[in-house]
């Protein structure tokens, strides 16, 4: 079992990585820096950039919704002077993606924090290209 510099296994550093994206932004951040500056380890470099960017990914979706729900209230602001509708989405779809969005990264986490264990991964398409590319 291969070791990092930080004297524990590469399986447990990287579940680490995946279950801080689930914790904690800025702990998220700093061990991925860390991972990223000083270890050569190219297993634990792909799961630092892939739990940033599954974390970047679902907070886009988060801004997205809010981007749009904004939107809408300026428009409703305009639409209230004149008529008393309001325009929304229909029932509630935005918390509703949200939610779902919610759920799907927190079992995305833990499935990789799992397949991790084991020096494992679980392959995400276009995300595994972009990182494969990128990291030599």
């Amino acid at each position: 079992m291969e070791k990092s510099r930080l004297g524990i296994s590469v399986g447990l550093l990287a579940a680490i990585l995946y279950l801080m994206g689930l914790i904690n932004l800025l702990g998220l951040i700093l061990l991925a820096g860390y991972v990223l500056l000083f270890e050569n380890n190219l297993f634990l470099r792909r799961a630092a950039v892939k739990s940033l960017v599954i974390y970047a990914v679902f907070s886009l979706i988060g801004i997205f919704l809010g981007i749009i729900g904004d939107v809408f209230g300026f428009f409703n602001v305009f639409i209230g002077w004149f008529f008393s509708f309001r325009l929304d989405f229909p029932l509630g779809v935005d918390r509703i993606i949200q939610y779902a969005a919610s759920i799907i990264e927190t079992l995305l986490y833990l499935a990789l924090a799992a397949t991790a264990l084991r020096q494992g991964t679980i392959p995400l398409g276009p995300i595994d290209k972009a990182i494969d590319s990128q990291i030599q």
